[in-house]
């Protein structure tokens, strides 16, 4: 999920963190369809058209993603970070699956539960905490992150929250990015030592498995490009996307976009 400004600060681990108040701002300045959305639709024209995006995906990546999850009928879909709810909704409705998506912002989730009648999936979604999830052990039989982990305060906390809410063998995919060099200072803090592998197989995840490739790269950098050529209003949501865009571009060709599965035992 893109940051929005003023929403950053660091926790003591030296990770970025962010606030579901600026996240409420955005999402409530945004209209049906993001700019977000938009650009990344002008970037990549075979995004599916009721896909409303707020983190950084290309088709490719899109269905990697779907694969991975290999979400089967009357099977239950967690998404965390879910937002608006748009990547959830189309991976529940595409394979016929329940839906539970979560998030800090009260009105991402209330625009989700707005999105979510048009489909035909089973879609509920709830405000909390990534490393507080309000959902019972071994009740999901998928889960799903997009962008969105990267910003727990404690990884780790985060990823055995969803090791528990999974079914034996159920199944976690995740989107980020890690660094081509540990521990290099010219990234932001967030992004340094960023090590998915190594996070949820601290968690007691199994099985663990981390993709990249250079077409993910350049639709993320191409996001940020594009977004730099639209006019934006003070304080809109794109204006934030251009700052996001004018801080990262310079050291986004140090970062590898990945995408991770993992294994509940």
């Amino acid at each position: 999920m893109s940051t929005p400004p003023g929403a950053r600060a660091v926790d003591t681990a030296g990770h970025q963190t962010t606030s579901a108040s600026e996240f409420d701002r955005l999402f409530t300045t945004e209209g049906q369809e993001s700019a977000f959305s938009r650009i990344a639709r002008l970037v990549d024209p075979d995004l599916p058209p009721d896909l409303d995006l707020f983190s950084f995906l290309c088709t490719d990546l899109l269905h990697h993603i779907a694969r991975q999850l290999d979400l089967r009928p009357r099977q239950i879909l967690a998404d965390l970070g879910c937002g608006r709810g748009g990547p959830g909704l189309w991976f529940a409705d595409r394979a016929h699956a329940a839906l539970v998506g979560i998030d800090f912002s009260p009105v991402a989730i209330a625009q989700a539960r707005h999105r979510a009648l048009p489909f035909a999936a089973d879609a509920a979604f709830a405000v909390a905490d990534l490393a507080r999830l309000p959902l019972t052990s071994q009740c999901v039989d998928r889960a799903l992150s997009l962008d969105a982990l990267p910003y727990a305060p404690d990884r780790v906390a985060a990823a055995r929250q969803t090791l528990r809410i999974l079914k034996p063998g159920g199944r976690l995919v995740l989107t980020g990015w890690h660094p081509h060099t540990p521990g290099d200072e010219r990234l932001p803090p967030r992004h340094r030592h960023t090590d998915w592998t190594r996070v949820l197989d601290t968690a007691g995840f199994t099985d663990v498995q981390c993709v990249t490739s250079l077409a993910w790269d350049d639709a993320y950098q191409g996001i940020y490009r594009t977004a730099l050529t639209w006019d934006a209003e003070p304080d809109s949501a794109l204006a934030g996307l251009q700052g996001e865009a004018r801080r990262r571009l310079p050291t986004a060709h140090l970062l590898h976009r990945v995408a991770v599965t993992a294994v509940r035992g």
